[in-house]
């Protein structure tokens, strides 16, 4: 073999050699990204099941709370009638405190699960804000007279609450379900 092919054969072994190496190179970072983006999802998807968790029990207890209020009618209506003073202008004032009360615990719940994501859970939770306001207004909606609570309101809300709770189920079942890919 002549001294040419010789050098010719040692420089395609460094040639193949440095490839070997920058291959290596990027596999070896391409694996590390991908454990760090399957690592993230999995402490992601741990954060939105505790998040999605707490604001369905925040939620219920929330709607519970209001249909307790408007359940107890009779007992606002007393309470009302016998205060010495105006009466009905402390039970609104007792009404739209603690409807504010209920509904900004609530909303603390939904606005740590929007900060999570993913879209499809944004777009539920916006559905619960809009179903929550409209049942803390039905509540509220002839508060202090005589003709509180508006029932035909307050069911109208209680049905928005119940499909938007139906909807922020099933967009956090299909988030949750989704395994994290890298």
């Amino acid at each position: 073999m002549s001294p040419m092919a010789q050098q010719w054969g040692t420089v395609v072994a460094a040639l193949i050699g440095v490839g070997g190496a920058f291959g290596g190179i990027f596999l070896g970072r391409r694996q590390v990204t991908d454990q760090a983006a399957v690592e993230h999802g999995q402490w992601l998807r741990g954060q939105r099941q505790e998040a999605y968790v707490a604001l369905l029990e925040a939620w219920d207890t929330g709607v519970k709370r209001f249909d307790e209020r408007v359940e107890n009618w009779e007992d606002e209506h007393y309470a009302a009638e016998n205060f010495e003073g105006n009466g009905w202008e402390e039970s609104e004032k007792s009404i739209y405190h603690r409807t504010h009360e209920i509904a900004e615990t609530v909303q603390r719940a939904i606005e740590r699960v929007e900060l999570l994501g993913p879209k499809s859970v944004d777009d539920a939770s916006v559905r619960l804000t809009d179903a929550l306001g409209a049942l803390k207004d039905a509540v509220r909606s002839k508060a202090g007279g005589e003709e509180w609570p508006d029932w035909t309101a307050y069911r109208e809300a209680t049905e928005k609450t119940d499909a938007a709770r139906r909807g922020f189920l099933m967009a956090s079942r299909e988030t949750m379900r989704a395994a994290p890919r890298p």
